[in-house]
């Protein structure tokens, strides 16, 4: 297996399978890259990238096994496997598409799924049922305390399925997986990852340059102009295209679960008041490194603000349009007390679903200074929806390649770490 190993680390170039599945949980995202080289020399070139669509029962079984009232350890242990087989499929396909055989794969990259993702520590004092917290996520601990279900104490940690043992089996390539882990062990929120790729691949002499990733979950890399890793900013700026989903299969009656291009959005008008009682979510208000999830911003969220709005005789649409404004204010306002004060700021490049709504980028627009750029990945060549599984086939080639691949003062980890847990392929 060493030896596997050791060849597989000095071949360059190598032809990597990068997979992920965010918080949306739509389905997997692959993408084949040529890597040449590690680290700051590292030049990746797409072959090939595609989507490949949950099944409406997966998704559902995702979305119920991350919802504490609905998921149990036998729903998690098989989705973990079942996963893992549709993940094994995801590379297969990708590399057909690119006409290579499976077996001149040389690595896969899975982020996984995420499940359960508890960035913060906090405490419980079981005697009264009071919660003491420390720097906790309320909703986690209040749910668990109305559950019944508990330890003496909440650690920091997260949970990734799709079976990389599965992956590595079903395809024969060694694969690299459960990337946040390390950095949790290490201290950290296991979160945000891309930052360190981003820094690879977008880090400029002139500009400052941010990179704003649109998912389930919106969160920023900003790389200061000439930067070097410990000038890194990143962190989650809160929802990304995760309220807007819910609120339009709401609004819709589940005849879509997404508003396309926000053509819906735009037929609506920004309810103010609403808008204001959303942006005093204290998430919003707290100090990088911070990072979230559907934990926060998930369908309990969303169903509440539906049923709020509902109440106050809020119009569906502008239900829709307001909580679209939500998340382009959520992100230009985490710039303007985060960054801008700061450093300047050249341009902004959008990557992820949000960045094709077109109402939500006009509004980007609406509340950015003039001065900053808003730009498509696109324009480095980059399809935006195959940024973040690019990044997972860079930080993989990163652990191969024995390289710390987390970013320290982006998730407060106290060290720098290898992230990553290595899979051998089947020996040849």
């Amino acid at each position: 297996m060493l030896n596997q190993l050791l060849r597989l680390q000095q071949k360059s170039p190598k032809k990597v399978i990068g997979l992920m599945s965010g918080t949306s949980a739509d389905g997997i995202d692959a993408c084949l890259v040529e890597i040449s080289g590690n680290g700051i020399h590292t030049k990746a070139n797409i072959l090939a990238f595609e989507t490949y669509p949950y099944d409406k029962t997966t998704r559902l079984a995702i979305l119920e096994t991350c919802n504490p009232k609905t998921g149990s350890v036998d729903k998690v242990c098989q989705l973990n496997f079942h996963l893992g087989k549709l993940f094994a499929d995801a590379a297969k396909a990708i590399a057909n598409k690119a006409r290579i055989p499976i077996a001149d794969i040389d690595l896969i990259g899975s982020h996984g799924q995420t499940i359960y993702h508890l960035p913060n520590q906090a405490t419980i004092e079981n005697t009264e049922g009071r919660s003491n917290e420390s720097n906790s996520n309320l909703i986690n601990t209040e749910d668990l305390i109305k559950e019944n279900w508990y330890l003496p104490f909440l650690l920091r940690s997260t949970l990734q399925i799709g079976e990389p043992s599965v992956i590595a089996q079903e395809t024969g390539v060694t694969t690299v997986a459960d990337f946040r882990t390390r950095d949790i062990a290490a201290g950290g929120q296991g979160a945000p990852l891309v930052p360190f790729v981003d820094y690879i691949l977008f880090r400029d002499k002139e500009k400052g340059r941010a990179l704003q990733n649109i998912g389930g979950i919106a969160n920023v890399t900003f790389l200061p102009p000439d930067c070097n890793i410990p000038d890194i900013i990143a962190f989650d700026t809160g929802p990304g295209n995760m309220v807007i989903d819910r609120i339009t299969e709401l609004i819709t009656h589940d005849a879509f679960h997404f508003d396309e291009g926000g053509k819906l959005a735009a037929k609506g008008k920004v309810d103010e008041l609403l808008l204001a009682t959303l942006l005093a979510h204290p998430y919003l208000s707290k100090l990088p490194p911070k990072t979230t999830g559907r934990e926060e911003f998930g369908r309990h969220f969303a169903e509440n603000i539906f049923k709020d709005a509902t109440h106050s005789h809020i119009k569906g649409l502008d239900v829709l349009a307001t909580v679209t404004a939500f998340t382009a204010r959520t992100i230009a306002d985490s710039y303007k007390q985060w960054i801008l004060p700061r450093y300047p700021l050249s341009e902004v490049i959008l990557s992820g679903g949000g960045s094709h709504n077109d109402t939500l980028i006009k509004f980007l627009i609406h509340y950015f200074p003039p001065s900053v750029k808003i730009d498509s990945m696109n324009k480095f060549g980059i399809a935006p929806n195959a940024k973040e599984a690019l990044a997972f086939a860079i930080l993989a080639n990163e652990t191969i390649s024995g390289n710390p691949n987390n970013i320290p003062n982006v998730t407060g980890a106290r060290e720098a770490v290898i992230m990553g847990k290595i899979i051998p392929g089947l020996a040849t």
